[in-house]
């Protein structure tokens, strides 16, 4: 999967999409009740083109796998999904009820998606709030940058950030961005 984030090659991106498919899916006949092999597959199939095995209606039936076994995380992965497919009101409906009925994983990994969500559709008070569910000090700064709005508070943000990760570079870039902002009013 490394290699496949790091090459151009086309030829070579199907190849390896094909192994990667073909690991998984060995992986899921082995243990057909690991729901994290199936979110893999859910994740693989949704992202992946059709020609190197992907396909939405793969996902969606993984994600119905899942739910039988983890309800929560089948309302995860139907809103991942939904997300992925730009199907947003879905997507936040299936995540918001990810939150409300997970054990601790299945809820951060739904608030972050919410999270970005949130970002994509410019609802930035929810987003807010996700990450500062999360505390997650990157993404408060980036949703700042994103909406041009709560300025100091993503200044803030990416400095605490900045202290545990001093050489994110691209944190250096937003917070550079935040800084260049002229305060309202």
């Amino acid at each position: 999967m490394a290699e496949a984030q790091q090459t151009s090659n086309p030829v070579r991106l199907v190849t390896l999409a094909i192994r990667i498919r073909e690991a998984l899916e060995s992986a899921r006949r082995r243990e057909p009740e690991n729901v994290e092999v199936r979110l893999d597959l859910v994740r693989f199939y949704t992202i992946t083109p059709r020609i190197a095995g992907g396909g939405v209606d793969h996902a969606r039936a993984e994600a119905a796998e899942i739910a039988k076994r983890d309800v929560p995380l089948g309302h995860f992965a139907r809103g991942y999904i939904e997300y992925r497919e730009k199907n947003y009101g879905i997507a936040r409906t299936e995540l918001r009820e990810a939150i409300r009925i997970g054990n601790t994983s299945t809820r951060a990994l739904a608030t972050r998606w919410l999270g970005w969500l949130s970002q994509e559709s410019q609802q930035w008070d929810d987003a807010f709030a996700a990450f500062e569910e999360l505390r997650d000090q990157y993404e408060i700064g980036r949703t700042a940058v994103f909406c041009g709005c709560e300025v100091q508070r993503g200044k803030t943000a990416l400095r605490d950030y900045l202290r545990t990760k001093p050489r994110d570079a691209e944190a250096k870039k937003l917070l550079q961005k935040l800084e260049r902002r002229r305060p309202a009013g």
